[in-house]
């Protein structure tokens, strides 16, 4: 393969992983620093920034929620022909909803997770 022949392959593969993401990128790794009745909304801003969504619910209580959800595709599922065998996708996502009563932490809920998935191919035995 000729030099710019696989400079434009290389390139091609890069700008065709697709990516995108959606919230702040919040460090699930200080969750354990939430104190009930001690952490503070100044508190939460400091760990986790500004939140994406705050409420209030029916006792009067502040619910701030922060959430990020990210996909990305593999870039050979984007090759001709040998995409179907190669590719795949990965997912994250994650959410922490902290319910706050006179600014002071009164509950909070953490959840995340994700996927992975391959393209892969299985020959059957014929008869």
């Amino acid at each position: 393969m000729k030099k710019p022949l696989r400079h434009f392959f290389a390139v091609f593969l890069v700008l065709a992983a697709g990516c995108a993401s959606v919230g702040n990128n919040f460090d699930e790794s200080r969750i354990s620093e939430i104190k009930k009745g001690h952490t503070t909304e100044a508190d939460l801003l400091k760990m986790f920034g500004e939140p994406e969504n705050r409420a209030m619910n029916s006792d009067g209580g502040l619910i701030l929620t922060w959430t990020y959800a990210e996909a990305s595709v593999r870039g050979e599922s984007f090759i001709p022909y040998a995409g179907a065998f190669m590719g795949g996708a990965r997912s994250k996502n994650k959410s922490l909803s902290a319910v706050l009563t006179n600014s002071v932490v009164a509950s909070f809920t953490y959840s995340g997770g994700g996927t992975e998935t391959r393209n892969m191919t299985q020959s059957t035995p014929s008869n």
